[in-house]
């Protein structure tokens, strides 16, 4: 029995070992030849060309610059995460003046447990990040499509962040609408407008940048 232990373990070294001087290595990274890419154009709708293949079949096909469709999605994330910080800090400010005593608050801004306990936008980088440094030199290196699917499987996670925050932030202006007409307020904060007289811009309407500037405003206004 141990012979025969001995025999497996020997082969399967030779296997191992003639895998590697092989280079017996995935190759779902490598580049693959387009067979065929070629149609018979018969129009383009939206950049995409429709036309009829070497099988006879009638398909769209889209061909892009691979470093172009990575730029692009990158793009694309970098516009959404914008988005994203602007929807937090309006849904920030909107629970902290509802918190405040003068619209019925108690000093505590109201929990939300699933946008509270959410992970920041660098944390999920953090999860997908593929980077590698060495000692001298830093050298950063990662499989094109790996970092490509990561790309577009981080936009699917900030989308679905922004549905949440931006669901959160409606209901709490809407209770906030209703909070700041109990005490007298406008349902909406107030925007600054003015004019400009030679250079120089003149307000016309204040505007409301905090709870402190609408009760100032209003009581300005009664005077």
């Amino acid at each position: 029995m141990r012979s025969n232990i001995k025999i497996m373990a020997t082969v399967l070294m030779f296997i191992v070992l003639a895998c590697t001087m092989n280079s017996c290595a995935t190759t779902q990274y490598r580049a693959k030849n387009l067979d065929d890419i070629s149609l018979q154009a018969k129009g383009t709708v939206n950049n995409q060309t429709v036309g009829i293949d070497s099988k006879k079949d009638v398909v769209i096909q889209e061909d892009n610059n691979a470093a172009d469709e990575l730029r692009v999605q990158q793009n694309v994330n970098m516009q959404l995460q914008g988005e994203l910080d602007r929807e937090a800090f309006d849904l920030k400010r909107c629970r902290t003046d509802m918190s405040d005593p003068r619209l019925g608050g108690n000093s505590v801004i109201p929990p939300i447990q699933e946008v509270d306990n959410l992970k920041s936008t660098a944390e999920v980088r953090e999860q997908i990040g593929l980077d590698e440094a060495g000692d001298l030199r830093v050298v950063k290196k990662s499989y094109f499509m790996d970092q490509l699917n990561l790309e577009r499987q981080y936009t699917k996670s900030i989308r679905s962040m922004k549905r949440l925050i931006v669901r959160h932030k409606e209901e709490c202006e809407y209770a906030m609408g209703i909070a700041r007409r109990n005490v007298g307020l406008s349902s909406t904060r107030s925007q600054g407008e003015g004019y400009y007289v030679g250079g120089t811009f003149v307000p016309s309407k204040p505007h409301e940048g905090s709870l402190d500037d609408a009760f100032k405003i209003q009581t300005s206004q009664k005077k």
